[in-house]
């Protein structure tokens, strides 16, 4: 993170709880000599009289009144935090930066919502970064896996070869790890402090589902109970066969155009992630997004492995076949793609069938299915777009408990890899149809 460029502010957004206050702090105390905070949640007086401010110096006296600390030109950083208690802050970030003297970081929550009302927003002054829950890597990370595993993965994705069978085994159990604590930095460090304790992660991803709700009934207005409704569904609509969000299970006669708003606020809020159904799998899948089809995943799968009974938990770690885990390794999926910045969308057609992810990798569409049974190599609609000489889709991908090989469907290459390969998938997807240009994630 880089809050020294030219001429702009940096305001990062992202869901409850992701660990945007304390990376911020990291950064600010490894980085300058000092830093002034001021939370505005815990201090709503100073939001009050910080609306009135038209200077840069007008609101620095107020900031450096309040947090009772000195600010030195070019050595102090300014970090304004849950900043959607203070939105006309957003505005007035402009004078500071005009003034140039003071790096300026903003944080909050709920941004995409909240920030909507901003009455002027200042393009050109502002560079935005989205936090989101850890990654599957970020989460190897944190369980110490080492850097050298990741070199070798790389090498068997570039090459196709297998990774040998004992690293296999251990990343799988990895990955079935991650599924049930998920990436919310609590639930993560909970597991790790309490010696290894998935009953302690657990409590913090209950814990974290109702603060979610309650931020629903705080900030929902009118439209709460509806929303709360489509949130509280989510895990009852990935547990379908068919994934897609259907209306109709909230109340009978429900409309999208009744609801479209209410999807809106969740997504905008950072605590789900809609997967935008298309109709033509070719190159600039947004051209043919239907937006009344969709799926909805959580923001976070450990939150939602909590909204299940303990049993599938137990069941996910110990990789049963029994359990059809399909919803929530697609949850695990979007979020990581997400995370790296790819759109997310799904390919659905009456007679070819569905496939779960559908993704750009130089200049070419690649279709991605996600297989939690022994049954990997089952994938008719994928066959059936490999078959299709007008798409001109050229590979496909499918994650999967299997090593990795690699074998030709309808002439043309199908890679099977470990789904905690997931993160190079998700890297090389990030960079679109644009080669060499990758979207990595924020550096801290």
């Amino acid at each position: 993170m880089d809050a020294r460029g030219p001429g702009r502010a940096l305001l990062v957004d992202g869901a409850r709880q992701t660990g945007k206050t304390y990376l911020i702090e990291e950064f600010a105390r490894r980085e300058y000599p000092s830093y002034i905070k001021v939370d505005f949640i815990e201090d709503s007086q100073l939001a009050s009289t910080l609306a009135a401010a038209t200077s840069a110096r007008q609101v620095l006296e107020a900031l450096t009144l309040a947090s009772g600390k000195t600010a030195v030109p070019g050595q102090t950083l300014v970090f304004l935090d849950e900043v959607q208690e203070a939105q006309n802050l957003v505005t007035l970030s402009k004078y500071l930066v005009q003034d140039g003297r003071f790096p300026l970081v903003m944080s909050g929550s709920m941004l995409g919502v909240e920030l909507s009302h901003v009455r002027s927003f200042p393009v050109g002054f502002l560079r935005e970064e989205r936090m989101y829950p850890l990654g599957f890597r970020e989460f190897c990370d944190a369980l110490g896996v080492p850097a050298s595993v990741w070199r070798t993965l790389e090498e068997c994705y570039e090459l196709a070869i297998p990774v040998e069978e004992q690293v296999h085994q251990r990343l799988l159990r990895v990955f079935r790890l991650y599924v049930v604590i998920g990436g919310m930095p609590r639930a993560v460090q909970s597991y790790l402090d309490r010696g290894f304790d998935l009953g302690a992660a657990r409590q913090i991803q209950e814990e974290l589902v109702t603060l979610y709700r309650d931020d629903i009934a705080k900030h929902a207005g009118d439209r709460s109970l509806q929303v709360r409704a489509i949130y509280d569904s989510l895990p009852a609509q990935l547990d379908k066969e068919n994934k897609r969000f259907v209306l109709k299970q909230i109340k009978a006669d429900a409309k999208f155009a009744r609801y479209a708003n209410d999807f809106a606020w969740l997504t905008g809020a950072c605590a789900a992630l809609k997967t935008t159904c298309v109709r033509d799998p070719r190159p600039m899948l947004e051209r043919s997004e239907e937006q009344n089809r969709f799926k909805l995943y959580l923001s976070d799968v450990g939150m939602l492995m909590s909204q299940y009974h303990t049993d599938v938990a137990l069941a996910a770690l110990a990789g049963e076949q029994s359990v059809n885990f399909g919803g929530v390794y697609e949850n695990v999926v979007a979020q990581e793609l997400a995370m790296w910045k790819v759109p997310l969308h799904y390919y659905h057609h009456t007679r070819l069938g569905e496939v779960d992810f559908m993704g750009e990798s130089s200049g070419a569409v690649l279709p991605v299915e996600v297989k939690s049974g022994k049954a990997y190599r089952r994938h008719v609609a994928l066959n059936n777009l490999l078959r299709s000489e007008e798409y001109g889709i050229p590979r496909a991908c499918v994650l999967c408990e299997g090593n990795v090989s690699e074998e030709d469907r309808e002439g043309k290459p199908v890679r099977y890899l470990p789904l905690y390969m997931l993160p190079l998938v998700a890297e090389e997807l990030s960079k679109g149809s644009l080669d060499g240009v990758v979207a990595q994630p924020p550096t801290w």
